[in-house]
């Protein structure tokens, strides 16, 4: 059995989190000069049940980003917005074009699920999605995060949690804003928004195209990304509607430091689309939703390139059986396809069946049963269930308990490569897991705030390791076990309208076991200890500004090498020359700090983007 060791803050890192929170802290000390009272907006999670839910009646902890949050901050990518949020670390050394490994709560990005406005972004060639590793922040209308396990509703990979992203909803008289900025690293980045109504059709896109040299020589990265959605009204009853997402990406990747050029290059094209037809009378409402998702990967110098596609068919249904009961059930039809460089094309079938009732006990007690089947074509089957529940308390206290399963199917590399190195093995099982969490909430009568703590604890069975067999050589099999334990804290305030500040603390033990030697070693990548300040002001009707601080403390690579501990500190800020014209300036890495994600005695470090100054126009018409 080996010892974990436990990474401690050094002074020097102390020193920059206490400068960071500092400069900060300039914010905190200016007035409310007009004094307004704290803008009380309706919180609600749909990706939690699928069906909306106000926040504080969820038994599960999630967290929603609105789109115009979003904007508000100057995020160009969800790499930056999600690292803000609770239990959600997103590794990545924020290079344009490069990719990022979002975690949740010390799972990997194979072991969370992405939906794109309904579509499953996880392959069976990317376990962990490319779609996430530079999603486009623009023309959203929300981003949610729920955490822990979520394959009752969603099926395979929702181990760690669910991120579901939607393209915003057109409303209101056309309008249309075109963004344009440059910056650090010969940085440019060019935007058009629009949405409106038009009669009974809703109608929202955006397209846009951003180009960096990045942090080293050979080092360039290209993105383009688009947007679409329409919404259209047949009737009172029934909408029919039809979105979709797509991202470019071409990439020089120099691999480290001690690697001269030419680099290797990467470049990854993601298409997400999506069609719906809704049909809603008195109390049951139900959901057809086509989708697909396509997804093409090339890498030069160690030459891969991959190719998959997601086809599904969901059928949701929501019934209000009385007041205090609503049935949700469904199914799910889904069939992958892919390939890469070292095996042909396959293709593979899953059906699935769930049911979930939510249920109102009383005013303040609300309770979530549900369960699920899958059944895949090379996976076998996996039946599903999860249990949570909260109870209100006189004292605005919420008290919160969760409990349920999840799995992730085998993708087509692990079963059919014919690679010496990476041998497919058409024998492989789903992994399993069993998580839990409680915690509560404490809302605040006195300026709209709130703070919470949450203690959690997964575990994997039957997880699928790389097992060598002779020299270089080796296959996948079903073996060890994994788990990750933690706590997560947040304090939110929102003292006016014109302040808003979040501080989050998670601490987080992510472990695997080797069952064939008996040792446990840390997860790659996985902070120990991580906290978050974000502070957003509205100094008047024309200027804002806002701030944030990330310092992440105790992670690993593999081999068990210590990765330094960093503070990254943002600002941003835009003033409203007009009703037509905004100026943009933002700040990133504020303190020009080294956050690399990788370190390889092979190729050395890759270091992350340093300090950065951008400066923008926004043209509202």
């Amino acid at each position: 059995m080996t010892t974990q060791s436990r990474t401690r803050p050094n002074s020097k890192s102390i020193r920059r989190f206490v400068a960071g929170v500092s400069i900060l802290s300039v914010f905190l000390s200016m007035p409310d000069s007009l004094g307004e009272d704290a803008l009380e907006l309706e919180t609600y999670i749909v990706g939690a049940t699928r069906t909306p839910r106000a926040a504080d009646t969820l038994g599960v902890t999630a967290e929603s980003l609105l789109g115009s949050e979003i904007d508000e901050g100057m995020y160009r990518d969800m790499r930056h917005a999600l690292f803000n949020l609770n239990g959600v670390y997103s590794q990545s050394d924020e290079a344009l074009g490069s990719s990022a490994d979002i975690m949740i709560r010390g799972n990997s990005g194979s072991r969370v699920l992405s939906l794109v406005d309904g579509v499953k972004t996880n392959s069976s060639i990317f376990s962990q999605g490319r779609f996430m590793a530079g999603a486009s922040a623009f023309n959203l209308d929300r981003v949610e995060v729920i955490r822990g396990a979520q394959s009752t509703l969603y099926g395979s990979s929702a181990i760690g949690g669910v991120i579901l992203l939607e393209t915003r909803r057109g409303q209101g008289a056309p309008s249309y804003l075109l963004t344009s900025e440059a910056g650090s690293f010969n940085s440019y980045l060019g935007a058009l928004q629009g949405q409106g109504e038009a009669g009974d059709l809703d109608y929202s896109f955006h397209v846009a195209n951003q180009e960096s040299d990045n942090e080293l020589a050979d080092n360039e990265g290209k993105m383009k990304s688009y947007s679409f959605r329409f919404d259209y009204d047949l009737n009172e009853s029934v909408t029919v509607g039809v979105a979709s997402r797509g991202e470019f990406t071409d990439f020089a990747n120099p691999v480290g430091d001690l690697t001269p050029p030419p680099s290797s290059r990467t470049q990854s094209d993601s298409i997400a689309l999506s069609a719906y037809l809704e049909a809603e009378r008195e109390n049951w409402k139900q959901t057809f939703t086509l989708s697909l998702l396509d997804e093409y990967y090339r890498q030069t110098g160690f030459l891969y390139i991959g190719d998959a596609a997601n086809y599904a068919v969901d059928w949701e249904n929501v019934v209000d059986l009385s007041n205090a009961v609503r049935l949700v059930a469904g199914s799910t039809w889904e069939l992958q396809e892919g390939n890469d460089n070292s095996f042909e094309e396959s293709e593979g079938e899953s059906w699935a069946f769930f049911t979930q009732a939510e249920v109102q006990a009383s005013e303040d007690v609300n309770f979530v049963l549900g369960a699920r089947h899958d059944d895949y074509e090379f996976a076998g089957s996996k039946t599903t269930w999860r249990a949570n529940g909260s109870w209100m308390l006189p004292s605005k206290t919420k008290l919160r308990a969760a409990v349920g399963t999840a799995f992730r199917a085998p993708n087509f590399f692990r079963l059919f490569s014919t690679s010496g190195f990476a041998l497919g093995n058409p024998n492989l099982q789903p992994e399993e897991s069993e998580s839990w969490e409680v915690g509560f909430d404490q809302y605040l009568d006195v300026g709209g705030a709130s703070f919470g703590l949450t203690y959690f604890r997964n575990d994997i069975d039957d997880l699928v390791i790389w097992l060598p067999t002779t020299g270089f050589d080796g296959t996948y099999t079903n073996r060890d076990t994994a788990e990750s334990y933690g706590t997560e804290a947040y304090v939110n305030f929102q003292l006016s309208e014109r302040w808003f500040a979040n501080l989050a603390y998670t601490w987080t033990e992510s472990s695997s076991t080797n069952i064939a030697f008996g040792s446990t070693s840390r997860t790659p990548g996985v902070p120990r200890h991580q906290i978050s300040f974000v502070n957003d002001f509205r100094v008047d009707e024309k200027w804002s500004i806002g701030a944030s601080a990330n310092y992440i403390v105790g992670r690993e690579t593999f081999g068990s090498v210590d990765l330094d501990n960093y503070l990254l500190v943002r600002f941003h800020s835009r003033y409203r020359f007009s009703d037509a014209l905004s100026f943009t300036a933002r700040i990133e890495n504020a303190l020009d700090e080294d956050y690399s994600a990788t370190v390889s005695s092979f190729s050395g470090r890759l270091p992350a983007r340093g300090f950065a100054v951008f400066g923008g126009v926004e043209f509202d018409f």
